[in-house]
């Protein structure tokens, strides 16, 4: 795997299902750009994590923007921006900018920052480009300027056409909030069309692993694969034994790091760390240096969470999961105890969740969400620990049972 994310986005062949999807969004945009109504244009590109997302909009994007800088071709003359409500991911697309002729650092920013500067200085744009839609705030933020009812619709106000991912199983935190038929009351007044990226590009494993790591994102134990091919998912007792192997595939191939979850109190000093048996480590940072989390030497000795690694691909993987989630032995299912889920911001009130039935299903959901998110990261492997005692041991169970099953086919 190449291990620069730059390199992994701004790929130079696409694939012939990735160039179909893109043809078809490329003839929605110009078919909206001669439209004569002011009737706004929305092409929802639906994907789950690991499906290129981000590698079609970055051509997508290079080629408007070619076309519109060298004042040739569908796109010349037109006024268009990337936007990624993601820091990490910002700061790559803004690097990316400095290795194409026709893009530029200022074409990439932050949601916000293009609502109000439009709205404070009329701006209108031709086409507006957002990945990590489902990041996109769906309340008002008054902390970081933001006073609208969301910004997916505000966008929509300053733009011809709105290109915009969606991953309603990355949702997650409240404010945040996106549902499918949230989704569809937004842009209930706009001509819509959607896109469906359905291949799996991350995750180089055969379709039994990647159905049991989509089983494992909703709670469910299934068994481990008889066949796992050269994907290497193991389960591990302990997080300390877990990193050995995660440094020894980091200096074998690079780009390996530790990821939890949420759950793990600040110790007695106030440091925020994540530890387990004898593995103690300090979680991630926000840094504004250029170089993704990942990608940096120092990030071995660091665990990564979400916020760092959402969006960007590891070769392998050394998960956590954290104490809210448990075993359930009634039902064989993972089950997340909210109350112990340190990041509280996460659960700040919508007015989108008003029923409390509802309430505790959003805020389960986006701790599984975020289990999804970090089993997915690993193209080459995935290992699995729980700081929970019961959950740990269903967990090596499974992997007991594959190593019995396997030992008889072997016999």
């Amino acid at each position: 795997m190449e291990n620069s994310t730059i390199k992994k986005f701004n790929v130079k062949n696409l694939t012939q299902d990735q160039e179909m999807q893109l043809a078809g969004i490329e003839k929605f945009i110009q078919r909206q750009l001669v439209a004569t109504d002011d009737q706004p244009a929305v092409a929802v590109i639906n994907g789950e994590a690991g499906t290129g997302k981000s590698v079609v909009l970055t051509e997508l994007f290079k080629r408007l923007q070619n076309s519109a800088r060298q004042n040739v071709g569908p796109y010349q003359g037109t006024h268009n921006i990337f936007t990624v409500n993601h820091p990490e991911l910002l700061k790559v697309y803004q690097e990316l900018a400095s290795t194409e002729p026709n893009l530029r650092k200022k074409d990439y920013q932050r949601p916000t920052s293009i609502i109000n500067a439009a709205h404070k200085n009329g701006t209108k744009y031709d086409v507006v480009l957002v990945d990590e839609g489902h990041l996109l705030l769906s309340k008002s933020e008054p902390y970081i300027k933001f006073y609208q009812d969301n910004q997916l619709t505000e966008l929509m106000k300053i733009a011809k056409v709105v290109v915009v991912v969606f991953d309603f199983e990355q949702v997650m935190q409240s404010k945040a909030y996106w549902s499918h038929a949230l989704l569809d009351e937004v842009t209930a007044h706009a001509k819509r069309q959607d896109f469906d990226l359905d291949l799996q590009y991350r995750v180089q494993a055969n379709p039994a692993i990647l159905n049991w790591l989509d089983a494992f994102g909703e709670g469910e134990l299934l068994p481990l694969p008889d066949d796992l091919g050269d994907y290497d998912l193991r389960i591990f007792d302990r997080a300390a034994d877990m990193f050995d192997v995660i440094k020894k595939r980091d200096h074998e191939v690079g780009l390996s790091r530790m990821v939890a979850t949420s759950g793990f109190k600040r110790l007695p000093n106030g440091q925020h760390h994540v530890y387990m048996d004898d593995f103690d480590l300090p979680w991630d940072e926000y840094d504004p240096q250029k170089t993704p989390w990942a990608e940096r030497p120092e990030s071995i000795n660091q665990v990564g969470s979400i916020y760092t690694i959402q969006g960007f691909d590891l070769n392998y993987a050394g998960v956590i999961l954290g104490p809210p989630f448990e075993y359930d032995a009634s039902t064989n299912h993972m089950v997340v105890n909210t109350a112990d889920v340190t990041h509280r911001e996460i659960y700040k009130k919508t007015p989108r969740l008003t029923d409390p039935a509802a309430i505790a299903k959003m805020q389960a959901d986006v701790m599984y969400h975020a289990a999804s998110i970090l089993v997915t990261r690993g193209v080459k492997g995935l290992y699995l620990t729980a700081a929970d005692d019961g959950l740990r041991h269903a967990l090596l169970t499974l992997q007991t049972e594959w190593e019995q099953r396997n030992a008889k086919m072997d016999d």
